[in-house]
């Protein structure tokens, strides 16, 4: 029973939408195992086209191929990647050696994709570079080698996963008359082995050393002659048993192509990493101002908290500030009193009305001078200060100061001075001051009127909340006020200044992963008929688009790495510059920005790489391998 059958295979070509050009015309031959078979024709006769399809590289034809009693035509394409790695060896007239690996790679190739392991590849490879005579030259490259030795190389890679046809397309076409007896004397003994070996030429003198010879002319069978039959010694032996090609392998295979073309890698990578530098640098910078005025601004608890009040002025039921201690950010609310234009005030000769007369309850503005109210004290802002002390000391001096206060024609109480406050509410310019609740009681008492808790405390449970907070309390109707008020604002501006910064970074980003992309896309131009190679050994569409992302997430990576590195020596340099100011501007301790920008890279690279990654799997690989 013949080993591998065609049956009216049919080839054509379009020319044009109307026209088609017939390559192949009812092909039908048997070929059994240990015959060495010429397919003898001139130029265009299909000989090459026949070789193709065999080879499973061409899969677009009619008619049936039949393999040991399988149709090819019944095959997935998986299962035609298989085809390709286990059962079929091709030889090409322009060898076809991958350049940027050296010999005993080129052989080893074809088993990293069947994913045998790392030292039965080693060790097949340098079996087969004795057997084709090219063991001394095993870790040269390619660009080292004659013709003669190339092509020797090119069957020892055929033979790599032990298939049981080896397909030779002009195999001594570029090969000086020495160098073509060898290959042929190679390619006898590969038959006498037992495998089906199957020669395309257009020489009668390779034609001659064959066992059979069919001619072919026009795209059809024009002779078929059985001559000097071959002596098979024995049977093919069972292909290598394979299976995929390791995610290792592939980044090895990625990071040689780059490393071929490293002096473009490594430009492309520094530019591409400026702009994950810049986004890392504004991030940073924005943390560093943010915590500098954190830590200049928030001294003491105030900052941390709100004033509130109804717009009404009315006292806060309980249900109002359960209300507002649910809100996201507050950690805690309690009532306060604050009396507005009320209470008038007395120092010898110097009298005048309070803006604000508020409870001590919760934190008190930062001291200037002195220290917070006890009972029977009294604590200014710096304008009352100023008002009762003229003089240029008036913040020292009013301290230890007695004042009346007093309401309409109520009773007078007499308080002394315990501290000056620095005021940086909308009420820093007129007369501002705390008490007690007693005192304040007292005053109000005095004239018959009742102290509502008009004033509730809201306390932040930190920075980054406090305009959230402040415009939920708006939200809610409330009139807010604090010195907080200007800190958020200020944090405020950071993070849009941020914003502003990362999207012009951003826009730097979009540049660069234009780069990867038409990095990539002339990587596949210049290596396609590379990638029609991997196709011809067994390299499915998934291998060749993971070898281009994994190219890709490389180039990503150390763009990411250099941005790293950059951002890093940049905020250094600027921190020592602002060290005399006792700044440091520029945070570099938070280390998820790092990592965040080398995922980054390695993500906007990966998805810059897509669109060349599926277009080169997407290759036809007859074309390919036509490609100078």
């Amino acid at each position: 029973m013949a080993y591998l059958q065609l049956a009216n295979i049919k080839k054509e070509y379009n020319i044009s939408r109307t026209e088609t050009q017939q390559v192949l015309r009812n092909i039908s031959a048997e070929f059994k195992q240990g015959e060495m078979v010429a397919l003898l024709g001139e130029s265009g006769s299909g000989k090459s086209t026949l070789i193709n399809i065999l080879g499973g590289l061409d899969t677009n034809y009619t008619g049936s191929i039949i393999l040991n009693g399988e149709f090819l035509k019944d095959y997935t394409e998986k299962q035609m990647d298989d085809y390709r790695k286990k059962r079929v060896g091709m030889i090409f007239q322009s060898y076809n050696l991958i350049s940027n690996i050296s010999v005993i790679e080129n052989v080893k190739i074809a088993m990293k994709i069947s994913g045998l392991d790392e030292k039965i590849q080693t060790e097949r490879a340098m079996k087969l570079l004795k057997v084709v005579k090219m063991e001394h030259a095993a870790e040269k490259m390619p660009n080292q080698l004659s013709g003669g030795q190339k092509q020797r190389v090119a069957i020892a890679r055929a033979l790599a996963n032990n298939p049981e046809i080896i397909l030779a397309d002009e195999p001594t076409g570029a090969l000086d008359k020495e160098s073509a007896e060898l290959v042929m004397l190679i390619l006898k003994k590969i038959a006498e082995s037992g495998k089906l070996v199957i020669v395309v030429t257009h020489s009668q003198k390779v034609a001659g050393s064959c066992s059979r010879v069919i001619s072919i002319a026009e795209g059809v069978i024009a002779q078929d002659v059985k001559a000097t039959p071959i002596k098979s010694k024995s049977r093919a032996r069972r292909p290598v048993k394979a299976g995929g090609i390791s995610t290792k392998n592939i980044m090895v295979l990625a990071w040689k192509n780059l490393w071929r073309s490293r002096q473009r890698s490594v430009l492309v990578s520094v530019a591409m990493s400026i702009g994950i530098a810049a986004v890392i640098l504004i991030l940073s910078l924005s943390a560093g101002i943010t915590d500098y005025v954190n830590s200049v601004l928030i001294s003491s608890d105030e900052v941390l908290s709100f004033e509130i009040e109804n717009p009404d002025g009315t006292s806060f039921t309980d249900s109002e500030i359960k209300t507002v201690e649910k809100l996201d950010g507050v950690s805690d609310a309690y009532a306060a009193a604050i009396s507005k234009n009320n209470v008038s005030y007395k120092y010898g000769s110097v009298g005048g009305t309070l803006l604000t007369l508020s409870t001590t309850e919760g934190a008190l503005p930062q001291t200037v001078v002195g220290a917070t109210p006890l009972e029977g004290q009294i604590y200014i802002n710096e304008s009352f200060a100023k008002d009762i002390c003229p003089g240029d000391d008036y913040v020292n001096e009013a301290v230890g100061e007695v004042v009346e206060l007093y309401m309409e024609q109520g009773q007078s109480v007499s308080l002394t001075v315990s501290g000056v406050y620095g005021d940086g509410s909308s009420y820093s310019g007129f007369s501002c001051a705390y008490v007690s609740r007693d005192t304040l009681e007292t005053l109000y008492d005095s004239v018959g009127r009742t102290l509502l808790s008009n004033k509730l405390i809201v306390c932040v449970e930190n920075s980054s909340s406090l305009s959230a907070v402040r415009e939920d309390l708006e939200t809610l109707g409330y009139t807010v006020s604090g010195e907080n008020a200007s800190l958020s604002d200020i944090l405020t501006y950071i993070d849009l200044g941020t914003m502003v910064l990362t999207a012009v970074g951003a826009i730097s980003l979009v540049v660069s992963a234009i780069m990867i992309f038409i990095v990539l896309y002339i990587s596949v131009i210049e290596r396609t008929k590379e990638i029609g190679v991997l196709r011809a050994i067994g390299g499915s569409k998934s291998n060749i688009r993971r070898i281009f992302l994994f190219e890709a997430a490389f180039l990503g990576a150390i763009s990411g790495t250099i941005a790293v590195a950059l951002s890093l020596t940049v905020a250094i340099i600027v921190n020592v510059c602002t060290a005399s100011l006792g700044v440091g501007i520029v945070s570099y301790g938070y280390g998820v920005y790092y990592i965040a920008g080398i995922l980054l890279s390695i993500l906007l690279s990966v998805c810059s790489g897509l669109a060349p990654a599926s277009y080169a799997a997407a290759l036809d690989p007859v074309e390919s391998l036509r490609r100078e």
